[in-house]
């Protein structure tokens, strides 16, 4: 039989009265008029009857023990973990929850946690606290556990730790026998900027050269010259009387940039044009503007261009490139074949010879880029051998007389006489392709005779 629910009859009966937490006596919110076995198959309603005191007090429930759910090991995990955490004491925290936080950092500290547990923390990226590691042993113990996993900033991180518990005798024999952390806190020191902790640790482990150059590099980044200058003296003074196996091509970087350096003062123009730190090269091209002889250069003056780069240590071809565009791009165009000519050391009495430390080619192009004439381009073209390469790059860079004169040296008659047509009247080029018809067609006659009187 169904039951009429009557909403303000239901609101307005002794049982829904209201009531407060305060009360003394409690309140059957439970019961009603209306029957209960309907509402009691509905789960939803029966389990709101369920109170806390019959949760705690159920049979079942006794019986389970919390190893049922964990084991031994990640209960302890999670126990050490939760020590692990909780190492700061927040803003209102009651009296007794205070107390037990004190107590578990006591306990952390008086008591090694686990090992792995502390590492796992570490590679995780989490704050652990290390203060509890005391021994040497427990201590190497940790590092190793790490630099077994990769390690990366865990490992700084213990090895920091290590530095500052640590006398340094103990600390560099632990890097000695480790060489896998030493390379992280090397790595560690160089980025964090702290050179002279660089520089002293790789004198120690006995690596001179490396610890040369990064000297080096921190005396020129020096941005006072000065001062560069006096950093430069000091390293150039230390190794020319160490003895520490310093390869001799060190020694010579040294002594070029310390002679940079004095020469930079002695001529203050090359300071003014190029600024504070200029490089050998960017030197050198203003020596080469400086310079007014490129026939016979006074190899007494440091700032003369063969002087300076014999001086630095800058190769043949770096110095030939350096002075080609400085020339081109002063449009002095006639210093350019002084530039390449040598002496042939086998015969000094022998006169000069055209002599490119680098590629032809290259020359040639740079050249066509800086618009040099067409004189010059066929001066370097003509330097080329390889008739068929020298074809086409005159092809290329636009020079006339060179593609004639290509075009010869392959015996192209049928060619020229094509290109000659297409030359202006009474050019220069038309008058230069006919006398090289003229003297292919005076050689080919002059063989053919060879040939019938044989």
């Amino acid at each position: 039989m169904d039951v009429q629910f009557d909403s303000e009859s239901y609101w307005n009966r002794s049982s829904r009265t209201a009531f407060s937490f305060d009360d003394e006596d409690e309140v059957d919110i439970v019961s009603t008029e209306l029957p209960c076995n309907k509402w009691e198959n509905n789960g939803i309603f029966s389990d709101d009857t369920i109170s806390e005191a019959s949760f705690e007090n159920s049979p079942a429930l006794n019986h389970l023990s919390i190893k049922a759910i964990l084991s031994e090991e990640a209960l302890k995990l999670v126990l050490q973990e939760q020590n692990l955490d909780e190492r700061v004491i927040h803003k209102g925290v009651s009296p007794d929850e205070e107390l037990k936080l004190l107590r578990r950092q006591i306990q952390s500290t008086l008591y090694s946690p686990d090992l792995d547990a502390t590492a796992q923390k570490l590679l995780q990226g989490k704050t652990a606290p290390l203060e509890m590691f005391r021994s040497l042993h427990e201590k190497q113990q940790l590092l190793d556990t790490l630099l077994s996993h990769g390690g990366g900033h865990a490992v700084v991180t213990v090895l920091l730790f290590l530095k500052r518990t640590l006398n340094p005798a103990q600390f560099h024999a632990i890097l000695k026998q480790r060489p896998k952390a030493l390379e992280q806190y090397l790595s560690y020191l160089r980025e964090s900027g702290d050179v002279s902790s660089h520089i002293d640790l790789l004198q120690r482990f006995g690596r001179h050269q490396e610890a040369a150059l990064k000297q080096f590099q921190a005396a020129l980044a020096s941005d006072d010259a000065p001062l560069r200058k006096q950093h430069l003296q000091r390293l150039v003074d230390a190794y020319a009387n160490a003895g520490v196996g310093i390869i001799p091509l060190y020694e010579q970087v040294f002594h070029a940039a310390l002679k940079m350096q004095l020469l930079m003062e002695r001529e203050g123009t090359a300071g003014k044009q190029l600024g504070d730190q200029p490089t050998p090269i960017e030197l050198l091209y203003v020596c080469c503007q400086q310079n007014n002889n490129w026939k016979e250069q006074d190899m007494l003056k440091p700032i003369a261009p063969q002087r300076f780069a014999a001086d630095q240590q800058i190769s043949p071809a770096q110095y030939e490139w350096t002075a080609l565009n400085e020339r081109a791009q002063a449009q002095a165009y006639a210093d350019l074949e002084c530039i390449f000519e040598r002496v042939p050391t086998w015969h000094p009495l022998k006169s000069k010879q055209f002599h490119i430390s680098f590629d032809l080619t290259l020359a040639v192009v740079r050249l066509y880029e800086l618009h040099a004439p067409s004189t010059v381009l066929q001066l370097f073209l003509s330097k080329m051998g390889n008739s068929g390469e020298k074809l086409a790059l005159a092809q290329k860079v636009k020079c006339i007389k060179a593609v004639i004169d290509a075009m010869a040296g392959l015996k192209q008659q049928q060619e020229l006489k094509q290109l000659r047509e297409t030359l202006p009247e009474r050019s220069e080029e038309q008058f230069y392709c006919e006398n090289a018809l003229k003297s292919l067609q005076s050689k080919r006659w002059t063989t053919d005779n060879i040939k019938l009187k044989l």
